[in-house]
């Protein structure tokens, strides 16, 4: 099927990690350092401020405000509560220039993406990014260098399953998830050729939602096959979210580009919704 989005609001320099919590939609503000609450009617607060990057961020639980979040340049796994800010974990001597995605499993184990070069190009990575560990204790580690660059992220429902979208390798990586967080049996999800998947998001029938630049937003099964494609048309998509009071709301975070020069100018970050078939399940939203 292929949807077409709406718009919700605007304004954004580039919007990334869409979140579904306790009746409202989130996301975040890369370049600003912000996170934003966005109600049905598009009106956004922010709600987290920060002296970086902001890029990867998560709720820690489905009855809790309290928000994980990576600061992107210093490296480091930060904490928001009603005390603040706190540093849970420096990443500095994993990742050379930068962190990313995030994802949280309910033992608290936490998988982040890593950024060894400037910016990774499309294509084959010239130098390995791996995906970091944290665990409960905030130790960090290597998880898999099994993967070329780690953006969306998603653990299934019974938390057994990892599910990292890759951005250079144009694939959809999987892994077996233990108890303690620890990785085994790679496998490829899905290769889609030609793709760019960025932010993705899960749904109770399996299906994965991919946000792929200027490729828009699809929906890719086990094997490779595309069931559903939303046409962004000029918009570049860089993440996407289900949720709602159905779970059948895929919120889309777009921008028309990613030269930071052009777009900390002109803002053309912009959310969208689609209304779907199937609802949303998984992490990193809380249903």
């Amino acid at each position: 099927m292929l949807y077409q989005p709406e718009f919700l609001c605007g304004g954004l320099v580039f919007p990334e990690s869409p979140r579904w919590h306790r009746g409202l939609f989130y996301c975040c503000s890369v370049d600003e350092g912000t996170i934003f609450c966005v109600d049905k009617a598009g009106n956004k607060e922010i709600i987290v401020q920060i002296r970086d990057w902001l890029s990867g961020w998560v709720f820690v639980g489905p009855d809790s405000d309290d928000i994980v979040l990576t600061s992107v340049f210093q490296r480091k796994l930060l904490m928001r509560d009603l005390s603040g800010l706190s540093e849970i974990a420096d990443l500095s001597n994993l990742a050379a220039f930068g962190i990313n995605t995030l994802v949280r499993a309910r033992s608290d184990v936490m998988f982040i993406g890593s950024i060894n070069s400037r910016f990774a190009k499309l294509g084959p990575c010239p130098v390995s990014n791996p995906l970091l560990c944290v665990d409960r204790e905030g130790n960090a580690s290597i998880a898999s260098d099994e993967i070329g660059f780690a953006n969306g992220m998603v653990i299934t429902p019974d938390g057994k399953r990892l599910i990292v979208g890759d951005s250079t390798q144009a694939c959809i990586h999987q892994w077996d998830l233990d108890t303690h967080g620890a990785l085994s049996n790679h496998a490829i999800f899905a290769r889609i050729k030609g793709s760019n998947p960025d932010g993705i998001c899960l749904d109770a029938g399996g299906g994965i939602w991919v946000a792929s630049g200027r490729d828009g937003v699809f929906r890719v099964l086990e094997g490779g096959e595309i069931t559903d494609r939303v046409n962004m048309r000029e918009a570049g998509a860089t993440a996407c979210m289900l949720g709602g009071d159905d779970g059948c709301t895929l919120l889309i975070t777009a921008t028309n580009g990613h030269d930071r020069k052009v777009v900390r100018d002109h803002p053309s970050g912009r959310l969208f919704t689609v209304e779907v078939d199937v609802p949303g399940a998984g992490l990193p939203s809380w249903y």
